[in-house]
């Protein structure tokens, strides 16, 4: 734990600087990530949303497909150590994002979706990718470095994060030390309930304890049996993740499984949890609460088939498709 700390730390500082054409290192990783299926950035000089462009294939002479011929790729360096490990990472880390937004963890789950809430919903399934690349017999030194890269890719989607909460500029960084401390804090937490290998039932209690605290925010309305149901959901996607065959996980293709089913939830008595607010009000509710407290609600569920949010460089939303490259301001309706 130390470690990671001490290194991630080390390395949060370069990743919370602006890209400049003057670091090599950060061109690198833009260029390496073109190749991957994450959104684009930036606004163009229309003031329209950015729009995904079709990878380029065909002919491989000057023309079409000339940049992207392997001879090319590797003279650029996109085939380069580096280079492959930060497009492995971004793989994987978009499957933590895609499976943390998931509509039944904020319906279902009552997980709120305050930017706290939902950064630690995503840290969460980001953790259980750092354990096998950490732990798995397989990973070694490569895995340590992996794992540092992944979570490079955690604090830039975290800056854009920020910065659609329409903060001042100059507060970014601050804020983004802070989001830093509060998901260590987590991280290890979860990394304290796995030390208790000699009983599942007390494991579970533990991690149990750290999704109360870190996730659900001390959700006094929430029984036990409802948070360990999202332990149990952890601890299934864990193991799943520490045997998924390595060439899968190593192309990000992590199967993860279908959120916990939150049906017929007992109280702490033993009675039956009776949940009185209907799913549109549970939205309504967190959108008050979220906007109560001076932040953006980030809608990006109940999305149709296709869509999906993003965020630019600069903090604004849109949407985006992710069949048709269109792209627009306003959330599609259903």
């Amino acid at each position: 734990n130390d470690l990671m700390h001490s290194r991630i730390i080390s390395r949060s500082i370069r990743v919370a600087r602006p890209f400049n054409t003057g670091n090599t290192r950060a061109a690198r990783r833009v260029n390496a990530r073109s190749l991957s299926q994450s959104p684009p950035s930036g606004i163009d000089s229309t003031g329209s949303p950015p729009v995904k462009q079709s990878p380029v294939v065909g002919p491989t002479e000057w023309g079409a497909g000339f940049w992207t011929h392997p001879f090319v790729c590797r003279m650029l360096g996109l085939f380069g150590e580096e280079s492959t490990r930060i497009r492995k990472s971004e793989a994987m880390f978009l499957s933590c994002r895609d499976q943390a937004n998931k509509p039944a963890f904020f319906k279902q789950g009552k997980i709120r979706r305050d930017f706290r809430s939902r950064h630690m919903l995503l840290s969460l399934h980001v953790w259980i990718i750092h354990r096998r690349l950490i732990h798995h017999p397989s990973s070694g030194e490569y895995g340590k470095l992996l794992q540092e890269s992944l979570f490079d890719r955690l604090w830039e989607d975290t800056l854009t994060r920020i910065r659609a909460q329409n903060l001042a500029e100059l507060t970014v960084n601050s804020h983004l030390k802070n989001v830093q401390k509060y998901t260590f804090s987590g991280c290890m937490s979860f990394d304290h309930s796995q030390t208790f290998e000699e009983s599942d039932d007390k494991r579970l209690d533990e991690l149990g304890g750290a999704l109360w605290r870190d996730v659900f925010l001390r959700n006094e309305k929430l029984p036990v049996d409802h948070v360990l149901r999202l332990a149990s959901y952890v601890q299934r996607e864990r193991e799943m993740v520490m045997n998924l065959p390595e060439d899968l996980f190593q192309e990000g293709r992590i199967p993860w499984g279908k959120p916990p089913d939150w049906r017929n939830v007992k109280t702490d008595d033993g009675g039956d949890f009776l949940d009185e607010e209907s799913e549109e009000e549970v939205l309504q509710r967190q959108k008050k609460e979220v906007e109560e407290s001076g932040g953006v609600f980030l809608d990006d569920v109940d999305l149709p088939d296709g869509w999906s949010m993003a965020i630019t460089e600069e903090g604004k939303v849109y949407y985006w498709n992710t069949e048709t490259r269109e792209s627009r301001w306003e959330k599609p309706e259903v």
